[in-house]
């Protein structure tokens, strides 16, 4: 006897009951998770809510520290807790508005401009794309 026929065989006696298939719309389940950051503590971790992402809020509560997070996008890439340079520059970025969205000076444009590498860049950067900011 094979493998199948045992099994439907266990079903019909009632040794063994057929497995529940779950209810498919019954999970949410978001489609990005967004890394948000505290710059008090240097901390980066991803969240997900129900919804859309344009609905996800720009701010939270760390879970470590208890501060500020801010929702800086699918594309932020946390630099190390070491790293004081790399986070007083995300900081600087932050403070003027800009939380890593996709800036695209070009209407309608495929084309994106990168984010600073360094804290005098991003000088510079934040005067050159102000109008881009968020806040």
């Amino acid at each position: 006897m094979d493998r199948n026929t045992k099994k439907a065989l266990r079903w019909d006696s009632g040794y063994r009951t057929k497995p529940i298939k779950p209810d498919k719309a019954s999970f949410s389940s978001s489609k990005y998770s967004m890394a948000y950051a505290c710059l008090d503590c240097k901390t980066s971790f991803q969240r997900s809510f129900p919804g859309a992402p344009c609905d996800y809020p720009l701010h939270g509560q760390c879970v470590s520290c208890g501060g500020v997070t801010y929702n800086l996008g699918r594309h932020f890439k946390a630099p190390k807790k070491s790293d004081i340079a790399q986070w007083k520059k995300v900081a600087y970025l932050v403070h003027h508005g800009f939380y890593f969205q996709k800036i695209r000076p070009i209407k309608n444009s495929y084309f994106s401009v990168s984010y600073p590498s360094t804290l005098a860049e991003a000088k510079v950067f934040v005067k050159k794309y102000k109008k881009h900011a968020l806040i």
